[in-house]
């Protein structure tokens, strides 16, 4: 009896141990050749750098818009791009250099484009304005949007250069397609405006800055709504009445 459970025993053991042995054939298989193995995170393939830094900056404006700047680590960013951090570091010097970069890409794909699309439309420049605004406010009153201007506001004293850059960057393609629409304006006659630059920047801080400020605030929707437009349209015709010419000429400045 003791005997044929030795024996039992020894073919126990020896039927584990073929299975273990099939085991380690079949993991050993699975990654056969080079090509079958994950590749690993470091140098991108010759010509693919380009790629490369897309990937980051896609992870990146996910990340940032998602966590917060503060919250956000190169890790994280790196682990999203399926990058290493050596990678990432010959791209970019910092985390404050990845976020300008990411941000002013932001503006320049997603805010930009309607905006100088609505700008190059023919029309009177009430017409041109409306357009102007109405553009204006159906990008930046985006999640995406709001929480940008969050981010930014958030990091402008511990990064005042950085906040500059951004907003700059955004105001030096905005204000001159305001500008153009009101300098024909008063070339047409239908508008006189002493201060085309002056006139522009309050348009656009008067117009469509508090809408924006509400939503960043958690107050209202980021939605350009039908509410919003309509009171788009009657704080632009306000607009437009402090700026009809006049027939004994320009008002003298109140105060003055």
């Amino acid at each position: 009896m003791s005997d044929r459970i030795n024996v039992e025993s020894r073919e126990d053991r020896s039927t584990a141990t073929g299975r273990r042995n099939v085991g380690r054939s079949a993991a050993g298989s699975v990654f056969s050749s080079p090509s079958d193995r994950p590749r690993r995170l470091g140098r991108p393939p010759r010509g693919t750098e380009g790629d490369i830094t897309v990937r980051i900056l896609d992870a990146a404006t996910e990340v940032f818009l998602a966590e917060g700047y503060e919250a956000s680590s190169i890790d994280a960013i790196a682990t999203a791009a399926a990058i290493s951090k050596k990678t990432f570091y010959a791209r970019f010097a910092s985390k404050a250099d990845l976020f300008e970069a990411a941000a002013t890409r932001f503006i320049e794909q997603r805010i930009l484009p309607p905006i100088e699309q609505e700008a190059s439309r023919v029309g009177s420049t009430h017409e041109c304005l409306r357009a102007i605004a109405t553009a204006v406010l159906g990008v930046v009153l985006t999640p995406e949007a709001v929480a940008l201007d969050r981010i930014v506001t958030a990091e402008a004293r511990r990064f005042p250069d950085l906040a500059r850059a951004v907003h700059e960057f955004g105001m030096s393609r905005v204000l001159p397609a305001i500008e153009r629409c009101l300098e024909e304006g008063v070339r047409r006659g239908e508008i006189a405006v002493p201060d085309i630059r002056f006139t522009a920047d309050y348009f656009l801080n008067s117009l469509c800055r508090p809408p924006l400020y509400r939503a960043v605030l958690g107050l209202e929707r980021p939605e350009l709504t039908h509410v919003k437009r309509e009171q788009l349209g009657r704080a632009l015709d306000l607009f437009m009445r402090g700026c009809q010419p006049h027939r004994d000429g320009p008002r003298a400045p109140i105060g003055s």
